[in-house]
């Protein structure tokens, strides 16, 4: 029986109601992947993106797949990111995507993932956290974690509820914490950032 497939790409609302050309032709190469039985089920308008990510993991628990795909609209992703799954051993329960983000300084840029030195797994490197962008769950991540929410944005007990940390990584911590084993695959994928469009506009004299 083929390996059944959610992909669900969150969009609508809370993303600018926009999915990028990349993000597209993906999506058409996983519904023609003869490998895999696939359904693609938009996430759309749903808000907060804790929310969002909660709804889709329900979606695939309900719907007894075998692997949810979550991707943010603004990633551009290998081709066809099923390949992946293909290739995964049943010890990658939690395969994120790594790609670049801007640090905390607002001034420079890193990859959304903290490696594991050493450990390796053919392409797949382990990572302790990993971003949230475009993430791969197998089902034994509601199996061993059987309710949710599974992604909660931590917010600091202060005047102004800061976050404290994002619902990827509070994800990470969780997954880690019931034994499931996070990582990142060699193919990474590209992260799209919005420009404010006045910087165009040429004032009128």
């Amino acid at each position: 029986m083929a390996t059944k497939v959610l992909v669900a790409p969150l969009c609508g609302l809370e993303r600018g109601s926009w999915l990028n050309t990349s993000l597209v032709m993906s999506l058409i190469a996983m519904s023609h992947d003869a490998r895999f039985q696939v359904e693609i089920v938009p996430a759309f308008g749903l808000w907060p993106v804790d929310y969002a990510r909660n709804t889709c993991v329900v979606a695939a628990r309900a719907k007894q797949v075998d692997w949810l795909l979550m991707i943010d609209n603004d990633q551009t992703l290998p081709t066809n990111p099923l390949d992946i799954i293909a290739e995964a051993t049943p010890q990658q329960d939690v395969i994120g995507l790594s790609c670049g983000c801007v640090s905390s300084d607002g001034h420079s840029f890193r990859l959304n993932a903290d490696f594991i030195p050493g450990m390796a797994d053919g392409n797949f490197m382990g990572v302790s956290k990993v971003g949230t962008g475009v993430m791969l769950l197998r089902s034994n991540v509601w199996t061993r974690i059987p309710k949710g929410p599974w992604f909660r944005t931590e917010q600091a007990e202060d005047e102004l509820r800061s976050v404290k940390q994002g619902e990827d990584w509070h994800f990470c911590d969780l997954a880690r914490a019931a034994g499931l084993k996070l990582w990142t695959h060699r193919r990474g994928c590209g992260h799209l950032k919005t420009v404010d469009v006045t910087m165009f506009a040429v004032p009128r004299k």
